[in-house]
């Protein structure tokens, strides 16, 4: 068989589409493949809470990826610019647990000794100078401040990547008919893609950047992909007069908050996995009602925000907890990238997969989350 043009990149979140726009640019035949539409409900792309940081990646390997990704976004924000989706505005953090306000001083030291931007302040500077609508202990409470973090509007950001797929001459495919169903392989390499509405498409590759449906698309080659994939749970809220009560993201104790665009917030608890199924709940059940609760314990403007959606998604985690990137030697034509972290991650992923699909050196930061033994045990 004739290899194909085409490199197959299944999965139109954050991750696939940042890697179709940046193969379609270096002029390879992307196509992107998808059974749902991009920034559906159900992807954790649309429920993410898109911080850009690497202060949270463990062990180092991990962290000195995350920080090169963060640059990486810079690069990314003015290749694409204007850059409405890219928030650079720094993040807060404080813990009135007394044993998690130590780890988080411990956190900011070891953070310091690598050379990442982050401090502790006393609440009265970050409430003067940062953040004024905070309900914060007392005067004096440690907070920690990262002023080099960012937030991304992630569907903005996704669908700007697709429309530039599409720009460069990439075909993007989604929709239910659109799910990949099979992938045959020909002498050893991967050679077609079945979809569900019966049409066989030939490739010279396949990425796998479908997140929670990496499982089972790792499974098309026979490969076993261990992902566990918890469920988490986004409110998103608009202030009822309009008002903006929050300028950077802020974690405290059992919560993350955002800003979401004029006049909107996003709230993600923080903990144990939601025990409910994918997809949109009401906005009136009562995790969302103890979710709006916990926010206006930390930012007291929003007792009279209203929410307006809450969706829950699967997340992408593999059992060890680290992002699996890159080939997979014995199933030639097969790649994959699926990560927790697609947000931060997603445009160093990209430019590192295409080089190496593209038949150059990948980031060497990657080596130690290659595909091996790890993930098919």
């Amino acid at each position: 068989m004739t290899p194909s043009p085409y490199v197959a990149v299944i999965g139109s979140g954050i991750v696939g589409a940042a890697i179709a726009q940046r193969l379609a640019e270096k002029g390879a035949a992307a196509l992107l493949l998808d059974g749902s539409d991009p920034g559906r409900a159900r992807n954790a792309t649309a429920a993410s809470f898109a911080a850009v940081s690497a202060r949270e990646q463990m062990p180092r390997a991990f962290f000195d990826l995350s920080r090169a990704a963060m640059e990486d976004y810079r690069r990314l924000a003015w290749k694409l610019a204007p850059a409405p989706w890219y928030h650079m505005d720094g993040s807060l953090a404080w813990f009135r647990d007394p044993a998690r306000a130590v780890a988080l001083q411990e956190q900011v030291e070891r953070l310091r000794a690598w050379g990442y931007a982050a401090e502790m302040l006393p609440a009265r500077e970050v409430l003067a100078d940062l953040e004024p609508g905070l309900a914060l202990p007392d005067p004096e409470t440690p907070v920690a401040w990262f002023p080099e973090e960012a937030w991304v509007d992630a569907v903005v950001l996704t669908h700007r990547l697709i429309e530039a797929v599409r720009n460069a001459g990439g075909r993007v495919l989604t929709g239910p008919q659109r799910q990949v169903v099979a992938i045959a392989t020909e002498d050893g390499r991967v050679s077609t893609v079945t979809l569900a509405g019966g049409q066989t498409i030939p490739v010279a590759s396949v990425v796998n950047a479908a997140g929670a449906e990496g499982e089972r698309i790792a499974a098309l080659v026979g490969r076993r992909l261990p992902l566990t994939a918890p469920r988490g749970l986004t409110v998103r809220a608009e202030m009822r007069e309009g008002s903006d009560p929050l300028r950077r993201p802020v974690r405290t104790d059992g919560i993350a908050i955002r800003p979401d665009g004029p006049g909107r917030i996003l709230i993600v608890p923080q903990g144990e996995p939601e025990d409910m199924p994918s997809g949109a709940i009401p906005r009136d059940d009562p995790r969302v009602a103890e979710v709006m609760t916990m926010a206006a314990a930390a930012v007291p403007a929003l007792a009279t925000a209203r929410p307006i959606s809450a969706l829950v998604a699967a997340w992408p985690l593999m059992a060890d907890g680290l992002p699996s990137v890159g080939t997979v030697p014995d199933i030639p034509g097969y790649v994959e990238a699926v990560t927790d972290y697609g947000v931060t991650l997603a445009s160093l992923i990209a430019r590192s997969l295409t080089d190496e699909i593209l038949g150059q050196p990948g980031n060497p930061l990657l080596e130690p989350f290659r595909p091996r033994d790890r993930d098919a045990a």
